[in-house]
């Protein structure tokens, strides 16, 4: 068998994946870690790679930051310990990177679609956090500001 045969299969396989990147807004909540476990599946591959990226409000608040917030280093750590064992139970049967990032904004959405232009990525995607039931569904703010305003293809999730 020629080792480079399976090379080159694994390399098409790749070339026809249309998201390689992939940007997840992450808060810790159900909703993120359904978007995560998604965004790894779309991106597939050795070659993919994931960002989660955490925005933490800083200053007044503002398009409803209540949505993604870490308002004590203890919510920020427990945002991180859950990305970690998200990302674990994940590697298990996935080799797409991931990492998890953060930054700090008055404007959550507004940062969410200006970090996935600026750093190249393919796709958003991102937990409705909606509060309506199964007949209404409501988005929430910022999943809301993302889809008007990301100019990347923006992929909504629920948990539920």
């Amino acid at each position: 068998m020629n080792p480079h045969a399976d090379n080159h299969a694994a390399d098409q396989a790749d070339i026809r994946v249309p998201f390689r990147r992939a940007l997840v807004a992450w808060d810790g909540s159900a909703d993120s870690v359904a978007a995560l476990r998604a965004a790894t599946a779309i991106v597939g591959g050795s070659r993919g790679h994931v960002v989660a990226l955490s925005v933490l409000p800083t200053g007044a608040p503002h398009e409803a930051s209540h949505d993604l917030t870490a308002d004590s280093p203890s919510q920020a750590n427990r945002m991180q310990a859950i990305f970690e064992s998200t990302r674990a139970a994940i590697a298990k049967t996935s080799l797409v990177r991931m990492d998890l990032h953060t930054a700090e904004s008055r404007h959550v959405a507004g940062s969410i679609c200006d970090y996935a232009t600026d750093h190249g990525f393919d796709l958003l995607v991102i937990g409705r956090h909606g509060d309506g039931g199964l007949i209404h569904p409501k988005l929430g703010r910022i999943a809301e500001s993302a889809v008007r305003s990301c100019q990347i293809p923006v992929l909504l999730i629920s948990a539920s």
